[in-house]
């Protein structure tokens, strides 16, 4: 059908008022949505997905310990030499009870006399050799013991903290990722800590395997983001804190302690020796967003 000029010039303007109209409301939800928070950069929207404007975390590994030598590599690792005099402890840190066997680095835990105490055990840490913080990942693969007044963690703190007496002014920081009553064994305690001491502060959350956790080896990793501290084990996210996030340079250590203020002593029931197996560590850095 043939229109004339006039219906044209009518059509052309009222596809020009629809076009605009069309525009408008885009604009409008856009504001909108802008509004309810998602332009808000560096706030998490949902708990699986990291800030707006970050970009997913791409974990490169930056190193490993296989443990596969023959004996522990001194570059990396401080065997500690005392008696712990901290939270009421009982055990004597001895490098003997620290050793490499089968690819897996040992933590052994027994009834022994040595200076002073009556129990020995293992404890390693980095010190200022090895260092993690913000924008890492730090993954173990442990066997824990159990047993009443058996104290198993794996857990981050400030370099200059030696096992043997408090930190002092240096502590807090510090991120437990394993750490478990020996007389508790399906439940592992995941905490951060903050501020200054004596007025620390901490944050905690608990999970229960539901199994006994010292029958096998599993995996325990930390991703410490900025924003948020996530806990992981068996590659299952089981807690994420976002408030107060833990901050600075921290030493990877592990040890295994006998009696204090979180389990109480040993009883009959306690069997020694205990041993703290550990078939690996892997640090990785976040790539995509870190430097």
């Amino acid at each position: 059908m043939a229109l004339n000029l006039r219906s044209v010039n009518r059509l052309t303007r009222a596809a020009r008022f629809r076009l605009v109209v069309v525009a408008a409301v885009i604009t409008a939800v856009a504001i909108t949505a802008q509004a309810c928070g998602n332009g808000n950069r560096g706030v998490r929207t949902d708990p699986l997905e990291p800030p707006t404007g970050v970009r997913p975390a791409k974990w490169g590994l930056v190193w490993s310990d296989e443990f596969n030598a023959a004996t522990l590599d001194a570059s990396t690792w401080i065997a500690v030499d005392g008696a712990a005099n901290v939270n009421n402890e009982l055990e004597y840190y001895s490098p003997s009870e620290v050793y490499l066997e089968n690819g897996n680095l040992v933590l052994r835990s027994e009834v022994r006399a040595l200076g002073g105490r009556s129990y020995t055990s293992g404890e390693v840490r980095t010190g200022t050799k090895r260092l993690v913080s913000q924008g890492s990942a730090i993954e173990w693969r442990t066997q824990v013991p159990s047993g009443k007044g058996i104290w198993p963690a794996n857990w981050l703190v400030a370099s200059s903290c030696t096992g043997i007496q408090g930190c002092g002014s240096a502590w807090p920081p510090e991120i437990d990722v394993l750490e478990m009553k020996g007389s508790q064994p399906t439940v592992n305690i995941m905490t951060h800590w903050w501020g200054s001491y004596p007025s620390q502060q901490y944050q905690t959350s608990t999970f229960d395997a539901g199994v006994d956790l010292s029958a096998d080896f599993h995996t325990y990793r930390l991703e410490w983001f900025p924003d948020s501290i996530l806990w992981l084990i068996d590659g299952v996210q089981r807690a994420k804190h976002t408030q107060n996030v833990t901050t600075g340079a921290l030493q990877i250590v592990m040890n295994t302690a006998v009696g204090g203020n979180f389990d109480g002593a040993p009883n009959s029931t306690t069997v020694f020796p205990k041993y703290q197996r550990i078939d690996y560590v892997r640090v990785y850095r976040d790539t995509a967003n870190s430097p």
